[in-house]
């Protein structure tokens, strides 16, 4: 008789520079922030369950009173030198694959939108998820795109982290 597991590899945080100043942005196209592509082609994980955890200025919330957090699929022609998004941000910039600023309208072709509601200033806004229940599959890379329609700036301490995780037989 078989036993199957669930074996998680080594947690890490995303670099989150552009995020930590990210302005409340009410306006299609929104002002966003990417991550870096995280490829899955070393660790060929089955899933990958991200924390996003994001602090707030002390500002009442106004506009969607939230934050949107969306996967973008990345899927690579050649092993990992050429990668192609999955998935645009509704705009003619498209994503990059690296840590930075982002022009994001709705409707887009990301995964998601996941939102986290911001209800009262200074509220940390966490959200936990993982690759394969948003997109349904898991791609050979992803990376993560978040739109601030909180009402207030983002502010130091954010954090987006993620694990992978492996089904074991």
């Amino acid at each position: 008789m078989a036993t199957s597991g669930v074996s998680y590899g080594t947690y890490a945080a995303l670099t989150v520079t552009n995020l930590q100043s990210l302005a409340n942005d009410a306006t299609d196209p929104f002002g966003g922030w990417q991550s870096a592509r995280i490829s899955n082609l070393s660790d060929l994980a089955n899933d990958r369950e991200f924390i996003v955890d994001l602090s707030t200025a002390a500002t009442a919330p106004a506009n969607d009173s939230g934050a949107y957090v969306y996967i973008v699929p990345w899927l690579s022609t050649d092993g990992g030198t050429t990668w192609i998004p999955g998935g645009n941000f509704g705009t003619t910039t498209a994503p990059t694959g690296s840590e930075g600023t982002a022009s994001i309208s709705d409707p887009n072709s990301m995964g998601g939108p996941l939102f986290v509601p911001y209800k009262v200033p200074s509220q940390r806004l966490q959200l936990a998820f993982t690759v394969v229940n948003v997109l349904g599959w898991m791609p050979d890379a992803v990376s993560i795109a978040i739109r601030n329609c909180t009402g207030a700036a983002l502010s130091t301490g954010c954090v987006v982290s993620h694990n992978p995780i492996k089904y074991t037989i």
